[in-house]
């Protein structure tokens, strides 16, 4: 993780370099600076069912600062931002169990948690007051989705018809899975009755789905910031920010339920998620 922090934030210091004019610099009013800290983000909304629970991340910026007066100014950043949520389902649900000589939907009992990490390039505009040692903000955000995976784990146990539970590793890769798509290199055995059939033991984000009509996850999100940084001295700081997310950030198109099934795929969901995340940073302010 250490590694990809500083490729990030090398990333982000030469794209601005080449971004803003050598000129620019001298202006006595323009400051620049640069900030990094971790995120504590959830994904909310009025869930069909499952729920989400906090994750945490890291974020990384450079940030442009215009004093208009001694008192108020504009900022805008340019950060990598982890966001995302931790989903948990434990419930009755249905599963396709089906190989080269068996097709069921089977009855049953699913346990399943993700931990969803989702890496956007954030946009913050903000405008700030200075009182003091303290900077209270505000402002709005653009989030582009650079990158989206889920790691977990899926427990079923049958109940119609009755087998033991089994359980798959979840590998999610929303961006590139398509549907059916799994791990064929390791199997899991489930035994019905008297027969058996083989599972991949790891299994995509699309897996369960016929087909797929783009990533879960938009590409683009909007939401307010509001925050405050308390200066030690002129240039080194500590904050505190709140993203709350404006889109929902799921596509209808592929959220699912998983509860209720529709043929032998999950039945679609409407619920909307919005993300919310906040940032705890240290920055220094030249």
């Amino acid at each position: 993780m250490v590694m990809r922090a500083l490729r990030v934030l090398s990333f982000l210091i030469v794209s601005t370099c080449f971004l803003i004019p050598s000129s620019t610099w001298a202006q006595s009013r323009l400051s620049y600076g640069f900030k990094a800290g971790l995120n504590s983000s959830k994904i909310q909304g009025a869930f069909e069912n499952g729920r989400y629970e906090s994750t945490s991340g890291f974020h990384l910026g450079i940030i442009l600062s215009y004093s208009i007066t001694d008192l108020f100014g504009v900022k805008g950043e340019f950060m990598y931002s982890q966001k995302g949520g931790d989903f948990f389902y434990d419930g009755p649900s249905f599963f396709h169990l089906q190989d080269q000589s068996t097709n069921i939907l089977a009855k049953g009992t699913r346990i399943m948690n993700v931990s969803i990490s989702n890496d956007y390039l954030d946009f913050p505009f903000l405008l700030y007051g200075k009182f003091g040692p303290l900077e209270l903000q505000g402002g709005i955000n653009i989030g582009l989705l650079a990158g989206s995976t889920g790691v977990g784990q899926l427990r079923f146990t049958g109940s119609e018809p009755l087998f033991d539970e089994f359980t798959l590793n979840l590998d999610h890769q929303y961006y590139r899975d398509e549907a059916g798509e799994a791990n064929f290199d390791n199997e899991e055995i489930v035994r019905i009755g008297a027969s058996q059939l083989s599972l991949p033991k790891e299994i995509g984000a699309y897996y369960e789905y016929d087909e797929k009509d783009g990533s879960l996850f938009h590409f683009l999100d909007f939401g307010l910031n509001v925050g405050a940084l308390f200066y030690f001295n002129e240039g080194l700081y500590i904050g505190g920010r709140a993203n709350f997310g404006m889109l929902d950030v799921k596509r209808a198109s592929t959220e699912i339920v998983y509860d209720t099934f529709d043929g032998t795929v999950p039945a679609k969901g409407d619920a909307t998620d919005k993300q919310v995340s906040y940032q705890f940073s240290l920055g220094f302010s030249f």
